[in-house]
């Protein structure tokens, strides 16, 4: 089996001051890592992170109606959230796990209304929230409009099958 070439992630960006959807495809893609512990895998870098922090949200939890608190990657690990948009026209389900990578960068100065997030599974949400230094978003190519869908997400594409 051969190694990805990129990371295909949903991210939830602003245009005209409303919250969007969008599938992204990372840049630059994976390469084979020399660090020590994970040498001979693939590896790809997320770019400055700033800190992070750890939640736990309750089974059920309704985050309500907000904007990103920092232009920041959100990694589900256990789970479900369910991210709507105030227009009601686009959601995304993001699975704690394998798929559950989010960009978040719908911060206040660029979305006026923000985005819903659910939690409606009956078990605990656990997630990581990773701020970027600077509030520095990632080299990236949009892939499509609305969120990744899950195969194209499960493939980590190659930036070339994209076009």
């Amino acid at each position: 089996m051969s190694s990805p070439s990129t990371l295909n992630v949903t991210a939830i960006t602003a245009a005209n001051g409303s919250s969007v959807f969008e599938c992204w495809a990372l840049n630059p893609g994976f390469n084979h890592s020399n660090q020590p512990g994970t040498a001979g895998a693939s590896s790809l870098q997320l770019g400055d992170l700033a800190n992070a922090s750890y939640s736990i949200l309750p089974a059920r939890f309704n985050a309500g109606m907000h904007g990103a608190p920092n232009v920041q990657w959100v990694v589900f690990l256990s789970g479900l959230a369910h991210v709507t948009l105030p227009n009601a026209t686009d959601e995304a389900w993001i699975p704690g796990g394998r798929n559950g990578v989010l960009f978040a960068a719908d911060v206040p100065s660029v979305s006026k209304y923000g985005h819903q997030t659910e939690y409606p599974s009956g078990d605990e949400t656990l997630a990581l929230q990773i701020p970027t230094a600077d509030g520095k978003v990632p080299d990236h190519v949009v892939v499509h409009a609305g969120p990744c869908e899950t195969k194209i997400q499960m493939q980590r594409r190659s930036l070339n099958e994209l076009d």
